[in-house]
């Protein structure tokens, strides 16, 4: 059966995993760039940039998938930045008749320039609600910590904090060899009692938030029931 690429668009469409920088239009990477005087993208061209972030996420190569987002998240340290972003990602999102998605970023990577991951957070809500206003797309934020760093807890009580201003749930994620869940039960702990049993996230405002454990790219077995049980 040969699927109809208008009717696919058309169709309402709930998104689940979306990584806040891993969806910045190239023309405004490199616009960003300019603003915050970042020299290091492979190129100027926004449609070869295209190519460029193309090709890195086609070779079956982790390592070069992963290069795209040290140049996406250089240019995503202002409130400015990270607004306009989850706006932009709302807005294209909507256009492909996408009516609920959720977006995630660890705020610990926006703090280069001084933002505080309360601040980090705040913007990303701001772009998101004014999505919400002007396209119609209800969306949440996804709070992640990473494995490999101790801000885990850290991390928790930030999606705790922001529960009823449009987070919806806490992630670990980043490299998972030699990083178990175990070593961040601590920060899983805080959830008990306000862990949602719904299949969708809860509405904004609710005591629940949803978890999630990156356990898939490069895991075991053991792993995935590791991240389960824990």
């Amino acid at each position: 059966m040969k699927l109809n690429r208008g009717v696919l668009k058309s169709l309402p469409k709930v998104l689940l995993h979306e990584h806040l920088d891993g969806v910045l239009r190239p023309k405004t990477v490199v616009e960003l760039a300019r603003n915050a005087k970042y020299g290091q993208l492979p190129t100027e061209e926004p449609e070869e940039l295209a190519r460029w972030f193309y090709q890195g996420a086609n070779q079956g190569s982790l390592s070069k998938y992963l290069e795209g987002f040290a140049h996406t998240i250089a240019v995503m340290q202002t409130e400015e930045a990270l607004e306009r972003v989850a706006y932009e990602q709302a807005e294209d999102l909507s256009r492909d008749g996408v009516v609920y998605f959720e977006t995630r970023f660890a705020p610990i990577f926006h703090t280069r320039k001084g933002l505080s991951h309360q601040q980090a957070v705040s913007a990303a809500l701001r772009g998101l609600e004014r999505g919400r206003k002007d396209f119609g797309i209800s969306s949440g934020l996804i709070i992640c910590a990473m494995r490999n760093m101790d801000v885990s807890l850290e991390m928790a009580e930030l999606a705790v904090d922001f529960r009823e201003r449009g987070v919806v749930g806490f992630d670990l994620a980043g490299e998972e060899g030699g990083y178990p869940p175990k070593k961040h039960v601590e920060a899983f702990t805080i959830f008990s009692g306000r862990i949602s049993t719904s299949l969708f996230t809860p509405a904004r405002g609710s005591e629940g938030i949803n978890l999630a454990g990156h356990s898939i790219l490069r895991s075991t077995p053991h792993r995935t029931r590791d991240t389960i049980n824990r």
